[in-house]
């Protein structure tokens, strides 16, 4: 069998583990270490078209009324149960935990159409936990990606006995957690080929393919490249027969209405209880944004004073992994000993205080905590970004040939003069590969410094430590000769020894050409024009130290996390034709591209 990779592990993770603990009973004997624990497995839980999901209630083994905890996952509740310590550890504390398969997977009835039933479902399984014999009639949920996301989408349901809820590394909604920039994250199918398949043929006895997910990630494997390359993109065989749903999200790759069904900011001023929020600075993006995004909106909007004041943000130098959270080392850089954090100790004293009403400090804390990459440290802060940040400009130049790090491409505080601009070809049959596709955190990026579709911006040596937190925006003057193509941006830190480390996800800084006007309108290019865009979702908190060097790439692919622009202008899902595509970046007195960084004022 193959190795499993970083990427398996991490959504195994949260397949099977959510967020593991640092103590307590870790896994053997279901109850091992908490002697005073009762499961209850197939529990049914009817939803109001007569559909039964089923759950394991988790609940101490004593009398009395408890406060609930759910947690919904379409990746096998009982799975959750064998790998996390945090539902035998929140039992043991007082709470009554409903650990739920969300409709169509593992032990529950019905049909699985990703997201669309989690609404209603989640209203209803919420307000029956608030039912239980059991339960006190408070109900807090928790759980990361789409456990994470299901929460936000019972939250705009409103169900009236929902306190609190902890949604962690998940988008807030909208169509963008599925087209990032405009673009196609193929992360849905590394989701859906080990994760999701496996109990569908199982479901439907289909032999053709494992029902194991082990076997699954092996057969994805060997089948990846295929379906990265396969055109066009809405003709994925298998994704005919299991995942419809598919096909759907990619015929509306506009912002529209008919993505009513995953957006949540529409719901945040219905919103009535504090939610805990947390991400990382390499959260594949839209995690990251995502638990921004909701901060704000719930601090801005929500129904309660209470929602408004004490809505929480965390985020850490972790990816999209529950398993990050806790260690010190992601990608290739050790952050120090005060990089993890025990989690399931965090939301423990975050239910103690919002369940059980225990005076605990919660309210005291600050509403923002964000880690200080390069610094290792923690900060907080009163808002995101932080009010003290600056938005600065960073200003790209170059004699003319910034291809690869070897290139006359340079960053500078200063505006630019007369330079000539510079020039590369997107071929779409050769895109720039993420060799570290499959695993979240930062990584010396010189394999793709070497390219010459890679324009590559570096400053001099840092005179002094430059901080940056917040949000960065590219504002960039391009042409191309193509009717539609894309741009992305990559913000590195060098190391004194050359060593090129990206400070953002895999899936920030990246634009579709033809929504450079907004999402919900495609606009082609007219071949030649000098168009001034904006590319945004990069978000990072990072001490560029004294000695270290800034570095940009700019180029027009990035895969596998998105599919390659065919430049054609014609509708990205039926088209089979890839043409080289000829770019041009300004950078002179008349169109300064340049870099917006938030930068901190010295701490």
């Amino acid at each position: 069998m193959t190795a499993p990779s970083a990427l398996w592990s991490t959504l195994t993770a949260f397949a099977a583990a959510g967020a593991m603990a640092c103590g307590g009973a870790t896994g053997g004997a279901i109850g091992a270490g908490y002697a005073n624990v009762v499961v209850e497995r197939n529990v049914e839980i009817p939803m109001r078209d007569g559909v039964r999901l089923r759950a394991l209630v988790v609940r101490p083994d004593t009398e009395g009324t408890f406060p609930a905890v759910v947690y919904r996952t379409p990746y096998d509740a009982e799975a959750h149960l064998a790998r996390s310590a945090f539902p035998l550890a929140a039992a043991h504390r007082g709470f009554l935990v409903v650990l739920v398969d969300v409709r169509g997977r593992h032990a529950s009835d019905g049909e699985f159409d990703a997201y669309r039933q989690e609404r209603q479902d989640g209203f209803d399984t919420i307000e029956w936990a608030a039912r239980h014999p059991r339960s006190s009639g408070k109900v807090g949920t928790y759980g990361g990606s789409y456990p994470g996301f299901v929460q936000w989408l019972a939250l705009a349901e409103g169900p009236p006995h929902l306190t609190t809820a902890a949604p962690d590394m998940t988008p807030v909604g909208s169509h963008h957690f599925f087209h990032l920039g405009g673009a196609t994250s193929y992360t849905w199918f590394e989701w859906f080929m080990p994760l999701i398949l496996p109990d569908l043929r199982r479901r439907a006895n289909d032999v053709s393919g494992p029902w194991n997910g082990d076997s699954a990630y092996t057969e994805w494997v060997r089948v990846r490249h295929e379906w990265y390359r396969y055109r066009p993109l809405a003709g994925v065989p298998l994704l005919r027969r299991y995942a419809p749903y598919y096909y759907d999200w990619l015929t509306h790759p506009d912002s529209s209405a008919w993505w009513a069904f995953a957006n949540v900011e529409d719901a945040f001023g219905t919103i009535r209880a504090p939610l805990l929020l947390v991400s990382g600075w390499f959260d594949n993006t839209y995690g990251t944004e995502g638990a921004v995004r909701g901060f704000r909106g719930v601090r801005r909007e929500a129904a309660t004073v209470e929602a408004r004041a004490h809505t929480r943000l965390i985020l850490g130098p972790w990816s999209h992994s529950s398993i990050t959270v806790h260690t010190t080392r992601v990608g290739e850089l050790d952050f120090g000993p005060s990089a993890g954090l025990d989690f399931d100790a965090l939301l423990l004293r975050w239910f103690d205080r919002r369940l059980r009403g225990i005076r605990n400090g919660v309210d005291r804390d600050p509403p923002v905590a964000f880690f200080l990459m390069g610094a290792n440290r923690w900060h907080t802060a009163a808002d995101w970004p932080p009010p003290d940040a600056r938005l600065t400009p960073l200003y790209l130049t170059s004699a003319g040939d910034a291809r690869t790090a070897r290139g006359n491409g340079a960053l500078t505080w200063a505006p630019p003069g007369a330079a000539p601009p510079d020039r590369y070809v997107y071929d779409p049959q050769d895109p720039v590969w993420d060799v570290h596709f499959e695993a979240g955190g930062p990584y010396d990026r010189a394999d793709i410094e070497t390219r010459a579709d890679v324009l590559v911006y570096t400053s001099l040596p840092l005179q002094n430590d430059v901080d940056v937190a917040g949000e960065i925006a590219a504002v960039l003057y391009v042409s191309s000769d193509a009717r539609d193509t894309d741009f992305a941006v990559m913000l590195c830190d060098v190391h004194p020894d050359g060593r090129s480390y990206n400070v953002l996800g895999p899936e920030a800084g990246y634009l579709r050409m033809r929504y450079r006007d907004g999402n919900d309108r495609q606009a082609l290019l007219e071949p030649g024009r000098v168009y001034q865009v904006t590319i945004r979702h990069m978000m990072t908190a990072n001490r560029f130290l004294q000695g270290h060097r800034i570095r940009v790439h700019l180029t027009s692919s990035r895969a596998p996390h998105f599919d390659p622009n065919p430049n054609t202008g014609a509708p990205i899902a039926t088209e089979t034709r890839l043409v080289p595509a000829r770019q041009t970046v300004f950078h002179d007195t008349a169109r300064p591209s340049h870099l917006l960084l938030p930068v901190l004022p010295p701490r």
